[in-house]
């Protein structure tokens, strides 16, 4: 712009002009500040001439409205730093960013958080890895050097651990959401973050899901990562990720950033996230199990670069077992006539896995809920989620199922007790896949509970005594007691509604035992000698409906479910 009046030329130059932002310059300068930072060609256009007379109060007019526009766009950016004086300078505050457009997401330098809460919330994340060991910071790793090489991951961890601070967390948010939106879904040229960067950004988003309006964003969040993984190839073997077919001369896929580890782990995290949620809420999963994603799990823990990865196989294949189970009921909710043996052959194969385990599944707390889960699971399906078709006049399947009932009832107080001893706001740093475990684990004890509650079972002494171990009501009193400290340790209510939850699910809960109670106290009283005959001997003609032992809930999992997955997709009204 040398030698020319400032009226001659634009203000804004046409980079500036496309990426929507404040363009500031020196008065003498013939580069604008960001072209100079980012190193791109600063090109200002021509004005329109202005030299009719009778224009000149529109002129001014239109002016003001440039200024106004000018400073509204300013705001995007609350921060714009002025070029160094010195071109080879760098103050400390300013990070170099790998890809153009970074600094729109460096909340840093915008002045969105500052460098030492940063440098907390980083912190924060590392003892959150233990619940979601699947991408990894290296302690040496520090913000500056986040912020220089993956600053998409960077926001993505700060988002993930802001829940003490609500207004907070929703700001980063909304920077998350506009970039996502503008850079990676709807860009216009090639100048967003490496694909396996926004794997990983993605997958610390999904496992930090737990705000109601966090939640109704999951699924959506959930197909772009499958759709990365499926446009990197990341489900396949290095070897065969190169797509030959179009390829012209010597041309190759570009070199991706990341190990093979790091691949490995998100490929393996995507997987339990899906599953976890699609078993869970009855929903298709769209990144299944596959001899591939256990081959790598079995290499990851081999090496064990990091302490959790010696457990990743076992996370592997305990949710391979919950997938193989879920399938018995993908098709239909009739009963297989063979499904009791079924049934107790994955029940012995669980016990057998359980035993051969080098440790114990309550060493580590992902192992610990994937395994009560399973064997919940089995008792979900034997007992609920599938029916007979007719009552059969034989007592092999009462008998099985009132063993599978015991199982249960057993397995319950286990996961409970566990829970309930666990150091205190643990939770706060659970990822949605322990999440949305335990909370289906208390929904299928309480119906349980109140299975073991029918009058045909008055006399089965085995299934009392754990009914009575288990004490339901006093469990649930803990439970929400726990919920409430966890909901009280951060302001606005971001655990509320998992407080909330537990609160419903009591009530609800304490409503049913009492029905069932007096029910089966007016069949005792009404009809004691008949039942005193016919349960003399589970074996000998006991006539009930083996559909849940003629247990009808009035409310189905799904809703028992509702405030506290219901959240994750906009379900349920607690």
């Amino acid at each position: 712009m040398a030698g020319e009046t400032e009226t001659e030329r634009v203000k804004t130059c046409e980079n500036c002009v496309r990426a929507k932002i404040r363009c500031t310059h020196a008065p003498d300068a013939t580069i604008c500040d960001r072209c100079y930072r980012l190193k791109k060609e600063c090109y200002f256009r021509l004005a329109r001439q202005r030299s009719a007379p009778k224009k000149r109060r529109r002129n001014k007019r239109i002016e003001m409205l440039e200024d106004k526009i000018d400073q509204i766009m300013g705001q995007i950016n609350l921060v714009t730093p002025r070029r160094p004086e010195h071109p080879y300078h760098t103050p400390n505050s300013e990070v170099s960013s790998t890809y153009p457009h970074a600094d729109t997401i460096d909340v840093i330098k915008n002045g969105l958080i500052s460098h030492e809460s940063a440098t907390q919330l980083l912190d924060q994340y590392r003892e959150a890895m233990l619940f979601f060991p699947f991408v990894m910071v290296p302690a040496s790793t520090t913000v500056d050097d986040l912020r220089a090489e993956k600053p998409f991951v960077l926001l993505c961890i700060l988002v993930f651990c802001s829940f003490h601070d609500n207004s907070l967390q929703k700001s980063l948010e909304e920077v998350l959401q506009s970039y996502v939106s503008s850079e990676v879904l709807c860009s216009e040229h090639d100048s967003h973050p490496p694909s396996f960067e926004i794997l990983q950004g993605l997958l610390i988003i999904l496992a930090g899901t737990r705000q109601r309006h966090q939640l109704c964003r999951f699924p959506y969040y959930m197909q772009l990562a499958v759709g990365v993984v499926i446009n990197e190839r990341l489900d396949r073997h290095p070897k065969y990720r190169v797509a030959t077919r179009l390829e012209v001369g010597d041309e190759c896929d570009e070199t991706r950033r990341g190990t093979v580890a790091d691949e490995s782990r998100a490929l393996i995290g995507l997987f339990l996230l899906n599953s976890t949620d699609a078993i869970i809420r009855q929903k298709t999963c769209t990144t299944p199990w596959t001899p591939f994603i256990e081959s790598i799990a079995e290499d990851l823990s081999r090496v064990a670069e990091y302490p959790t990865d010696r457990y990743i196989i076992y996370y592997v294949q305990l949710q391979h077992m919950l997938q193989r189970l879920d399938a018995l009921t993908m098709t239909s909710i009739e009963r297989h006539p063979d499904m009791e043996q079924h049934i107790r052959a994955f029940r012995a194969e669980v016990e057998q896995y359980k035993n051969q385990l080098p440790v114990d599944p309550t060493c580590d707390p992902f192992i610990a809920t994937q395994y009560h889960t399973l064997e919940l699971q089995i008792c979900q399906i034997s007992l609920i989620d599938t029916k007979v078709a007719s009552t059969p006049s034989d007592s092999f399947l009462l008998v099985s199922r009132s063993d599978t009932l015991c199982h249960g009832l057993a397995a319950s107080k286990r996961f409970l007790d566990y829970y309930l001893k666990l150091p205190p706001v643990i939770e706060r740093n659970y990822s949605i896949v322990i999440w949305l475990s335990s909370g289906f684990l208390v929904a299928a004890a309480c119906k349980l509970v109140l299975a073991a509650l029918h009058p045909s079972l008055r006399l089965n002494t085995q299934v009392q005594e754990l009914r009575d171990a288990l004490d339901m009501p006093k469990m649930l009193q803990f439970f929400v007691a726990r919920l409430d400290a966890i909901a009280k340790t951060c302001k606005d209510g971001v655990f509320s509604h998992y407080h909330k939850w537990t609160l419903a699910a009591a009530t609800w809960f304490d409503k049913a035992y009492q029905v069932a109670q007096l029910e089966a106290a007016k069949i005792v009283e009404n009809e004691s000698l008949r039942f005193a005959e016919q349960n003399q001997n589970m074996d000998q003609g006991i006539q009930t409906d083996p559909n849940l032992f003629g247990l009808d809930f009035d409310i189905t999992m799904e809703e028992l479910m509702g405030g506290w997955s219901g959240p994750l997709l906009g379900i349920g009204h607690v």
